[in-house]
């Protein structure tokens, strides 16, 4: 009786530590698996006053916003593999400063201040983009003629946002970015 007890033990034992083992290989086969992917977060985001903005949308359609005020933004969270684009323009015509950006997971990957007229568009694809902005353009007259002169910019600020959510202020002598934020 004390054989037939010992090896019923043993049985037992070696079938807990069976399971056990069993297991354990589970659940290191669990965490092997890869993460989920998160997806890249992109992003458009305006600062003006009396502006009207066109943005290509998370389904690749151009949408407006009309009479714009103050600042404005835009998530697509979602894949996507099309160019964003972004134009904005103010409604009224006196010096209007604009600062228009493309983020990426938050960070700015393409944009920058102008006056009056913003158009940027960003390959999501090849990480490239390209931007026009507009100078401010004067409407007082001298001496009697309206010339209408431009004030091209020889400097601008960096613009670039930073870790609390303002964006930088450095003054970028012929436009850019500044040091720290290439």
């Amino acid at each position: 009786m004390k054989t037939t007890f010992t090896r019923s033990l043993r049985s037992n034992t070696l079938f807990i530590l069976l399971m056990m083992s069993s297991s354990c290989k589970k659940a290191e086969i669990e965490t092997a698996k890869e993460p989920d992917k998160v997806p890249i977060v992109f992003s458009y985001e305006v600062t003006c006053d009396y502006c009207d903005i066109s943005y290509t949308d998370a389904t690749n359609q151009i949408k407006t916003v009309k009479s714009n005020m103050g600042k404005w933004t835009y998530k697509i969270e979602k894949q996507v593999a099309f160019d964003l684009k972004l134009s904005v323009s103010t409604i009224i015509s006196s010096y209007q400063s604009i600062h228009a950006y493309i983020l990426k997971d938050e960070t700015v990957v393409y944009g920058n201040l102008g006056y009056n007229r913003a158009d940027i568009s960003y390959s999501t694809a090849s990480g490239n983009g390209t931007s026009s902005f507009g100078n401010y353009v004067s409407n007082t007259s001298t001496g009697g003629n309206n010339t209408g002169g431009t004030t091209a910019p020889s400097s601008s600020v960096c613009g670039a946002k930073n870790k609390t959510g303002g964006y930088c202020k450095r003054v970028v002598v012929g436009g850019g970015r500044c040091w720290q934020h290439k």
